[in-house]
Formats: structure tokens, sequence, C-alpha cells
């Protein structure tokens, strides 16, 4: 599924597969060291994504320049994880109907596995970034990929409301 809200994770997947295809024997090794790099990447543009529509929002809601630059420099950093609960608190600090509304946009396109999947990269995301790395495969990297396109995606739709 292309994602135009996450383009650096859409091609680096699509390496991915062409790579695999192009050479099928490739060690598995290095492939799981692949699919790491990639769930890497693609929490980090989560959070960029997030961070940013939370700034074009933010820019929109005041019509005082310098205001409107005060209040995103605080939020520089809208979300320091790509977890559904991170980015749907950082939601809410525009009130509880935007954070109610993208819940039920969650729910309605993804559902509690849905969230659950994407909370299982980046849990092994941060796995890897702390511990030893994990056993992530490129399967499971696919389907948390679809379910974080739609995600970012509801955090679009939430802020444009």
């Amino acid at each position: 599924m292309p994602s135009s809200l996450l383009p650096l994770t859409d091609t680096a997947m699509a390496d991915y597969r062409e790579h695999v295809a192009k050479y099928p024997n490739t060690d598995l090794p290095i492939l799981a060291y692949l699919t790491r790099h990639i769930n890497g990447l693609m929490c980090s543009e989560i959070e960029q994504v997030v961070t940013r529509l939370v700034k074009e929002r933010l820019a929109l809601g005041c019509g005082d320049e310098a205001t409107s630059n005060y209040l995103t420099s605080l939020r520089r950093n809208a979300i320091r994880n790509a977890k559904f609960s991170e980015v749907k608190r950082t939601l809410a600090l525009f009130g509880t109907l935007y954070r109610d509304y993208f819940d039920k946009l969650v729910q309605e396109s993804l559902g509690e596995a849905g969230v659950e999947r994407l909370g299982i990269a980046v849990g092994k995301r941060d796995q890897d970034a702390h511990e030893t790395p994990p056993d992530i495969t490129f399967d499971e990297l696919e389907k948390a990929f679809v379910v974080a396109s739609k995600m970012v995606d509801a955090v679009r739709v939430t802020l444009e409301d």
C-alpha cells in the first residue's frame, strides 16, 4: 500500500522487495538487518510526519505570526515515539474532541488488532535501539506499515477537520 504520507518508508520497502526479487539467496542476517533498519525508519518517519502535521495545524489556528511561531516551537517534537497512545496524547492537547475523533477514525479503520500490530513494531524498534536486535520479519513490518499509514492519515484528517 503506497503512502504519500510515509514516502521514505514506502520507498525503502519497495527497494527491499526489489532486492529480494533480484537476489533471492541473500543471507537471512542481512535481510533481518534491512528489516530492522526499515522498521526504525518507519517509526522515525511517523514521528516526523505527525510533528509536521501538528505544526501545520498550529500555523493555521493563529493569525498572529509571533504567537504562531511560539506555539510551533513548543511542539517542535510533537511526539517522541510512534506509538498510538503517544499520538493520541498529542492530539488530546488540541482538545478532547480531537483525541476522540482520532480514536474513532483509528478504531473504525484499524481496530485494536491494528493498534496492537503497530505497537509491536514500535516496541521492536525500541528494543533494537536500546537492547538486543529484535526478531521482526518483513511480513510483520509490511502489516505494521499499513497500520502506520492509516494512523498517520487519521492524524491528517483529524487535524484538518
